[in-house]
């Protein structure tokens, strides 16, 4: 794959660790230089609750409600909180080498970045000003709309996260806990009240992010990988179950 530009990448992928597992082996391929820059836009057809690598699930998740509703748990490799995903969010995956931009060479630089460049894209959308609050957090209104990771390596950095379109409110506020840790602006808030969704499509979402980072609507096929490497993200990725 050329490194002329960002390239929008498809997967096969039927479930949200499928998805996790191909954003950990594209950062480490990039970081390998087998690929180049890239970019997938992916949906989550069954929810899942996601934590941060450091969170601790019985402190940041209602366990019992997410065994009761057959929701996963898993953790992915980025930092931040946990965060449902269900058919509702729109997420992204940005895979970029450290080189690409001289605001990737540090993770304040590339969180303002990555995320000043999304606040602009959705307030031109929106037609009302929309804020970056937090370290990566989007805020129209009052509500958080948009929340976001990043996980680096040497020579590539992974910047990821959802938009949130349709998300299912009531469910995100039975099986998340309140966080451990909120962002000022929280101000103690509860999911309910503390996050909303935009009113904005799924399909214009898309097309806007893949516009400004891809410049295409075309996508490529990723039709082989590397076994080994696959491997070996695959073990990074895992099913959370503290009473195991």
């Amino acid at each position: 794959m050329g490194w002329d530009r960002i390239r929008q990448l498809e997967v096969e992928a039927a479930t949200v660790l499928e998805h996790l597992i191909w954003d950990e082996y594209l950062l480490r391929a990039c970081d390998m230089g087998i690929i180049g820059p890239n970019i997938r836009i992916w949906s989550a057809d069954k929810p899942a609750v996601v934590l941060g690598y450091s969170n601790l699930p019985e402190r940041e998740v209602v366990i019992e409600a997410c065994r009761k509703e057959g929701i996963p748990i898993l953790r992915r490799t980025s930092g931040g909180g946990a965060v449902l995903l269900d058919a509702g969010c729109l997420n992204y995956s940005l895979v970029l080498p450290i080189t690409y931009h001289s605001a990737l060479a540090s993770v304040g630089q590339t969180n303002q970045y990555v995320m000043e460049n999304h606040r602009l894209i959705l307030q031109e959308m929106l037609g009302r000003e929309v804020k970056l609050q937090g370290d990566t957090d989007l805020v129209f209104g009052d509500r958080k709309v948009s929340g976001n990771a990043q996980r680096r390596l040497r020579g590539a950095v992974l910047f990821h996260g959802s938009f949130l379109f349709n998300t299912d409110l009531e469910l995100m506020g039975r099986v998340l806990a309140f966080p451990s840790r909120q962002p000022e602006y929280r101000n103690g808030r509860n999911h309910h009240q503390f996050v909303n969704n935009l009113n904005l499509t799924a399909p214009v979402l898309r097309t806007a992010l893949l516009t400004f980072w891809a410049k295409s609507l075309s996508a490529e096929t990723v039709s082989s990988r590397e076994l080994e490497l696959w491997k070996a993200c695959k073990k990074r990725i895992k099913f959370v179950d503290p009473h195991s």
